[in-house]
């Protein structure tokens, strides 16, 4: 009796549960599966919206540096141009559309920075004019003030720590005088640095049409501006406070722009500082420089839409640029003439008329080898040396540069103690000696041709005669030979054919581009923005579905919970009806076999 009054109590208890308390007991369940479940769903739509975004037309553009053959194929990027260089040897091991002309926004600060540590001195005393007013509204600043002083240091810590365009314009003016004569001289340095599609028009970046750059002149710029110590410092800085004024009483703190050098998600190990930029018409843009293992590379990124991708490309860029590459030392080759042979005056002995004492020495003076940044599998048989008119060595793999190495010609002073000849004199010897070489040199000739004919015909008859002695094993060879030739001859028309497909291919991304940019440049502002509206509204209504889509499956997954809820509901009741049948049944068997109830 006892035990079929806990059975009934159990059972009342499972119904109690089930009609009373299930919505606080699923509730809490449904939370903590919801909690999991949305970490799931989110990662999920992620995924999808990323595999359904349309990649944008810079993606396609062409990589200069994966054409070149038998080179660490780089990453694919969203940005419109993009290089890494190696700082030291000024080569460049990515190249994506580095030649485009593209709007730098406040890399720009870079140059200025630059030209601000050569010509400035940091202890110098700023003073800043109304001209600070005179800054696009809600740009950059660190809210200076006319007639406000402050050190050189302090104002170039602010330009590029928090890019701050009031001071760009404040050091323009103090270093050159006023702003148009400090533009002037940035585009005399860029020319100076190699820069062939580089036209600055302020020293801050902000949009100017005619303010343009590409990504290799910006390396250049950049790579120019690093070799200063001062500069690396200030770029390498986190964090740098201003102290009171005598028009601001109040400490300005300063944090550093660049992502990469700052602990936070976008740290990168090895970054040592640079610069960012932004503005509606250039998107981000970014200069970064890192370094491992004692090599440094300066990444830039110009048009790219939105920080993440910014920050994530650059990342990728550099390790690239680090896991490919590696040192390489590499002998420079001896130029070993002296001015004597150099003059042809090597043969006349001391009654030349120009004989001299520095006439022995090497007429050219360079370093033994050069250390270059190349692909991991590359040795130095592999790269090309070539001495050029204007006095240096470049350093080549299948056309691409790696670098340079200046060389000079020694002095040579002229001491002039020999008899002089008369001109007759001089002639007779002059051709006699010019007769006896033309001699001696067709005798060399004949000599070498004849013993290497004799080698020929020598190995000639021994071959003959053993393909005689041996016809049955020479036909096999040759049919081997053959058989070999084929299949070689085969992949090598291929892989021609495939190379002329894609250099076609390539050639009318070209063109098309080229065809697309002359036709944006030819038609109207107007009808260029009302194309980008058009887009900007395909842009939200994409965004508008995929925002439907999502509320869809929320839905979804809701009355899908809801419904598991109401199945788990009924088991349990079912359950406990069939618990209490089994009591029902138990009881009256055990009332019908008379034992006590």
């Amino acid at each position: 009796m006892k035990k079929a009054g806990l059975k009934i109590l159990l059972a009342g208890a499972l119904l109690f549960a089930a009609g009373i308390f299930p919505q606080q007991e699923l509730t809490v369940r449904g939370e903590e599966a919801g909690y999991e479940e949305y970490g799931t769903e989110s990662s999920d739509q992620t995924d999808e919206t990323e595999t359904e975004e349309v990649l944008p037309e810079s993606y396609y553009l062409p990589i200069e540096s994966n054409e070149v053959s038998g080179w660490p194929q780089g990453p694919q990027i969203e940005a419109e141009a993009a290089v890494v260089m190696d700082e030291d040897t000024g080569a460049f091991l990515y190249s994506k559309n580095m030649e485009a002309k593209e709007y730098p926004a406040s890399i720009t600060k870079i140059m200025t920075c630059l030209l601000a540590l050569e010509h400035g001195n940091l202890n110098d005393t700023v003073t800043f004019s109304e001209s600070v007013y005179g800054i696009e509204y809600g740009s950059s600043h660190v809210g200076i003030q006319p007639g406000e002083q402050m050190s050189l240091r302090d104002a170039l810590y602010a330009l590029m720590l928090a890019s701050a365009n009031d001071a760009a314009v404040g050091i323009a003016e103090h270093i050159a005088g006023s702003v148009d004569a400090f533009v002037e001289m940035m585009n005399e340095k860029a020319a100076q640095l190699g820069c062939t599609n580089t036209h600055f028009t302020n020293p801050h970046g902000l949009h100017d049409e005619n303010h343009y750059t590409c990504a290799r002149d910006m390396a250049l710029i950049a790579r120019a501006a690093y070799q200063n110590r001062n500069y690396r410092r200030i770029v390498g800085t986190q964090y740098y406070n201003i102290e009171e004024t005598n028009e601001v009483d109040e400490i300005r703190y300063l944090a550093n722009h660049q992502q990469m050098l700052m602990d936070g998600e976008f740290h990168y190990d090895g970054c040592t500082g640079g610069k960012t930029g932004f503005t509606e018409d250039s998107l981000n843009t970014l200069v970064t420089y890192a370094g491992r293992e004692k090599r440094t590379l300066i990444c830039v990124l110009l048009r790219v839409n939105g920080i993440y991708k910014m920050y994530d490309e650059t990342a990728r860029l550099l390790d690239y640029g680090f896991d490919n590459f590696k040192r390489l030392r590499v002998r420079i080759p001896e130029y070993s003439s002296t001015w004597a042979e150099l003059a042809g005056a090597d043969t006349l002995g001391e009654m030349s008329v120009t004989y001299a004492p520095c006439l022995t020495q090497k007429a050219v003076n360079k370093q033994s080898s050069i250390v270059l940044d190349v692909p991991r599998n590359l040795e130095s048989g592999d790269i090309t040396r070539r001495l050029t008119e204007n006095g240096t060595i470049r350093f080549s793999y299948e056309g691409w540069d790696l670098g340079s190495a200046d060389v000079s010609f020694a002095s040579m002073n002229l001491d002039i103690s020999g008899p002089r000849l008369s001109a007759g004199t001089a002639a007779t010897l002059t051709a006699r000696q010019e007769t006896e070489e033309e001699q001696s040199l067709q005798e060399q000739a004949l000599h070498t041709v004849s013993g290497f004919w004799g080698v020929v015909r020598e190995q000639a008859g021994r071959l003959n005669s053993w393909i005689l002695d041996n016809d049955l094993t020479a036909a096999v060879i040759g049919l081997v030979l053959i058989v070999l030739m084929i299949p070689m001859l085969l992949i090598a028309w291929t892989r021609n054919s495939k190379a002329k497909k894609i250099r076609r291919a390539r050639k009318q991304e070209r063109d098309e581009r080229v065809r697309i940019e002359k036709d944006i440049e030819s038609r109207p502002v107007s009808e260029i923005e009302q194309e980008l509206r058009k887009e900007l509204e395909k842009e939200r209504e994409q965004r508008r579905l995929a925002e439907e889509k999502r509320a869809r499956q929320e839905k979804e997954e809701a009355e899908m919970q809801e419904a598991e809820k109401i199945i788990e509901k009924e088991e349990a009741l079912r359950e406990a009806e069939q618990a209490v049948l089994e009591i029902r049944q138990e009881t009256s068997a055990k009332d019908e076999g008379g034992e006590e109830v």
